[in-house]
């Protein structure tokens, strides 16, 4: 079967291509093309079809490259990759990902795809995950310190995401415990983090993030709580997917070493610059029950800081906060 993928390299959204063109350059059949081109248009990629002309893209599409990627990581980045690995779709980055071999100590193997059809968020919600849209990338890192400890992880790398969106250009981004990132209160990226293994021993870390580049081009999709994208608040950003998503590899690894060396005091205290739930009234919500209260931000551990209806301050190591109105 033909990869849509090098139908999709031969099509630009500035000119047509033939059908016979295609198939020409594909050594494959018109029926071939034209079976192909449906394909591309489930994934909700409109294409315009013009007798007598051919075919071409009604915007422009920003294909990912393992290649590119790799040229826009730091020598030092790239001497850290066990593998790197672009996909065009798969369920999950986070399962594929979890099926990797466990890279050697200081180093990570790393997952991007075009599109998931299981994308996973937390508490086993979906993440919509269209094609060529977003950035969909997992992290496999091999775990040192102990598993209780990684609690301070999210809400690190979730500062270190925020402060990359903001040097891309996007105003007014903050973050909400303990692994969302947003914009305007609308949600922008969120993280993910899975681990296997021993408790006190070494143990697979994977480290998912979504992060929403093009995803107002898909209208029609619904999600379920308010969203944005870069191209929404950057409409003219000189950044493309591949590019970002070698930033977001070298944000989300620098992090983990920084873990791993007991450095990052100094991300966790600039949570306060970025938290948009600070001294808000919130609800969380756990496995068992909601609990209503006002966010009073983290501690050192990366546990939330939760100041009950009764004065008292709740120290909250998982759970899942919504604001609500005062």
């Amino acid at each position: 079967m033909l990869n849509i993928i090098d139908i999709l390299k031969l099509l630009d959204h500035q000119s047509y291509r033939s059908g016979q063109d295609l198939a020409d350059l594909l050594n494959v059949t018109r029926s071939t093309i034209h079976n192909c081109i449906s394909r591309i248009e489930d994934l909700g990629i409109k294409i315009e079809r013009t007798h007598g002309l051919g075919y071409r893209l009604q915007q422009p599409l920003d294909l990912l490259s393992k290649e590119i990627i790799d040229q826009n990581l730091s020598a030092d980045m790239k001497s850290k990759i066990e593998s790197l690995v672009c996909l065009q779709e798969v369920d999950s980055t986070n399962r594929y990902a979890s099926e990797l071999d466990l890279p050697p100590a200081g180093k990570f193997s790393a997952v991007v795809a075009e599109k998931q059809s299981a994308g996973k968020g937390r508490r086993g919600r979906e993440w919509v995950s269209p094609f060529a849209a977003n950035l969909y990338l997992s992290l496999v890192w091999p775990l040192e310190k102990p598993l209780q400890t990684t609690s301070v992880l999210s809400p690190s790398i979730a500062i270190a995401i925020a402060q990359m969106i903001n040097k891309i250009g996007v105003k007014n981004v903050g973050v909400k415990w303990p692994n969302d990132i947003s914009c305007d209160n609308k949600k922008l990226a969120g993280i993910l983090i899975e681990c296997s293994g021993e408790l006190n021993g070494q143990c697979k870390m994977i480290v998912g993030a979504g992060l929403n580049v093009y995803m107002s081009r898909y209208q029609s999709i619904n999600i379920d709580q308010s969203w944005t994208d870069i191209e929404s608040q950057v409409p003219n950003a000189s950044y493309t997917r591949n590019e970002i998503a070698a930033m977001l590899i070298s944000e989300i690894t620098q992090v983990l070493t920084l873990f791993e060396e007991n450095k990052v005091n100094d991300l966790i205290k600039m949570w306060p610059h970025w938290d948009v739930m600070k001294n808000h009234q919130v609800n969380l919500y756990t496995e068992h029950e909601v609990k209503v209260g006002i966010a009073r931000g983290i501690n050192n551990d990366g546990s939330l800081l939760l100041e009950t209806e009764s004065g008292e301050i709740e120290t909250i190591v998982m759970g899942e906060v919504s604001l609500r109105s005062a």
